[in-house]
C-alpha cells in the first residue's frame, strides 16, 4: 500500500491510502464526487516522509491552559491520532485519510 497526495491549486490537499494510482484515483473520484482529477497533482508520498505527516482530530483542539497536557500530543492546534506511518500498520483498506480542506 502507498499514500497518494492530491493536491489543488490553492494548496488544499487530501491523502488517499491505496495500493495503486489507479485505485487511490478511482476511490478519490467515487468517494469526493469530484468528477474529475483535471486540475489535480497526484504524486506518492514517500515512506520515508510518512512519520513526518499526522491525521489529527479536528474535534479535540489544544488546550490554552492546561499545565498537565502533551505539548508534542498536538500539531497546528489539534490534537495527533496518529502518524501517516502509524496508520499504515494498522490498515489494509483503501480510504481517505486526511485533509486539509477544514
Amino acid at each position: 500500500m502507498r499514500i497518494y497526495q492530491f493536491e489543488y491549486p490553492r494548496n488544499e490537499r487530501d491523502w488517499v491510502f491505496a495500493p495503486t494510482m489507479k485505485e487511490a484515483k478511482e476511490f478519490y473520484i467515487s468517494f469526493t464526487e469530484c468528477g474529475d482529477l483535471n486540475n489535480v497533482k497526484v504524486s506518492v508520498v514517500p515512506k520515508k516522509e510518512w512519520c513526518n505527516h499526522y491525521i489529527l482530530d479536528i474535534n479535540e483542539s489544544e488546550p490554552e491552559s492546561d499545565e498537565d497536557y502533551n505539548e508534542d500530543d498536538y500539531s497546528c492546534g489539534y490534537k495527533i491520532l496518529n502518524t501517516f506511518a502509524e496508520y499504515a500498520d494498522i490498515n489494509d483498506s483503501i480510504d481517505l485519510i486526511a485533509t486539509t480542506e477544514f
